[in-house]
């Protein structure tokens, strides 16, 4: 995965680390495509649900955030 500059500092501002994402992609995951042409990671990592943002090329983490109750509804849901 390549993660953007802006990626890192989003990262470092949550408390979310590298081993938390490594959590987060082996572990039980929903993909969900946005209409900005984005991919919306959701699972759990460290306890929480965070939601990472990826560019279109799927590869590229643009951002990290706590996921919206909505999203932990998807995730719930699959």
């Amino acid at each position: 995965m390549n993660i953007t500059k802006h990626a890192l500092e989003r990262m470092a501002e949550r408390g979310f680390t590298p081993e938390m994402l490594v959590a987060l992609m082996e572990g039980r995951h929903v993909i969900v495509p946005t209409r900005d042409e984005k991919f919306l990671v959701m699972g759990r990592a460290d306890g929480n649900f965070w939601t990472l943002i990826l560019a279109k090329d799927m590869y590229s983490v643009v951002s990290v955030r706590r996921s919206h109750s909505s999203e932990v509804a998807k995730w719930n849901s699959k």
